[in-house]
């Protein structure tokens, strides 16, 4: 029942805010690395967290505290107003950076524990709990909005690491099922606009900077919350495997520009999803094999809890290398050698 009620007012208030996007010019035309047709709202998260904040006031659903909601609030006033006037990259990162040491502070939800990384027992971070949450918050929330460039691939990439959370919340019958169920509905409801068939009743939609960033907030305080001290469902370093694609695309995005002497922060064309675009794959196809590919290392993750933290830190480190090496090396894969 809960669901359900849930389930429509996602429906309604998303298709109000297509709507509303159009009217009041808050829309994304094509460029040279967008290519898609036509001036799209972006109003995507404004629709997903609008039906957030219903669920909690309206539904009676409680966050994880009422303190990071007022900080999520915050992120997606400031996110809401890059979609309309555009903020740098580097005062975005610093905000978000900002975002997360209240998250840790006055939110009270914080990096605490990182686990048995070193097979020395657990490692506490003490002075460093702060700065290194601040740094998952920054970190993923920039990586969501660096994914964003083919249509579903950022809700989706946003939704595996809750869907996942939630169904071992469910599982263990943790008051705080609900809260995760209340992010993924109005998430599905978005990708049902996005991937749609986007005529009148199912117009096309993005997520916007108001959606990636506010759910990357969302999703690092969702994984940390569930990972540290007795709402722990989750080691830390599952945490990791469950957003490896746009954690990895971040770094190994971040690396290629490095290695071409290009800014790390400019947009381009060197992500994960361009590569295979590029190499002639459709974008459906695209978004299925790194959905795909997201899920797997999600699945690892998982079944990882059986062993000691370090073997699943070493199985991670390894699979980023890999990562790393193909997303660096892309330009040559593949392609015949030039004869001398």
């Amino acid at each position: 029942m809960l669901g359900l009620q849930i389930l429509f007012a996602a429906l309604l208030i998303t298709r109000i805010s297509v709507s509303i996007g159009a009217r009041v010019g808050l829309v994304d035309g094509p460029s040279a690395r967008k290519q898609h047709q036509g001036q799209v709202p972006l109003t995507g998260g404004i629709a997903v967290f609008t039906t957030l904040v219903f669920g909690v006031f309206v539904l009676g659903i409680a966050p994880y505290t009422y303190s990071m909601l007022v900080i999520a609030c915050a992120v997606f006033l400031i996110g809401v107003f890059d979609d309309f006037r555009h903020i740098s990259a580097g005062a975005r990162l610093l905000l978000e950076f900002a975002s997360g040491i209240l998250l840790a502070t006055f939110g009270n939800i914080a990096i605490t524990n990182v686990g048995n990384l070193l097979a020395l027992g657990d490692i506490p971070l003490l002075l460093m709990t702060i700065p290194l949450s601040a740094l998952a918050v920054a970190g993923l929330s920039n990586a969501f909005n660096m994914i964003d460039g083919i249509d579903g691939l950022a809700a989706s990439t946003i939704s595996l690491p809750l869907l996942v959370l939630y169904l071992l919340a469910a599982q263990a019958g943790h008051p705080m099922a609900n809260t995760l169920l209340l992010m993924l509905i109005p998430l599905a409801v978005f990708l049902l606009f996005n991937l749609g068939p986007n005529n009148r009743l199912l117009p096309k939609m993005f997520l916007g900077d108001a959606g990636s960033v506010t759910l990357g907030f969302l999703v690092t305080a969702s994984l940390v919350f569930f990972s540290q001290g007795d709402n722990a469902l989750i080691k830390p370093v599952t945490a990791l495997w469950l957003v490896t694609l746009p954690l990895m695309d971040m770094l190994a995005t971040m690396l290629r520009r490095y290695r071409r002497g290009q800014s790390l922060v400019k947009a381009d064309r060197s992500h994960l999803h361009h590569t295979l675009l590029d190499r002639g794959l459709g974008r459906r196809l695209t978004l299925i094999l790194l959905i795909g590919y997201a899920t797997l290392c999600a699945a690892v993750g998982v079944l990882l809890e059986e062993l000691p933290e370090y073997l699943s830190l070493l199985c991670y480190f390894l699979l980023f290398c890999a990562h790393c090496w193909y997303v660096v090396n892309a330009d040559r894969i593949g392609r015949p050698e030039t004869s001398r």
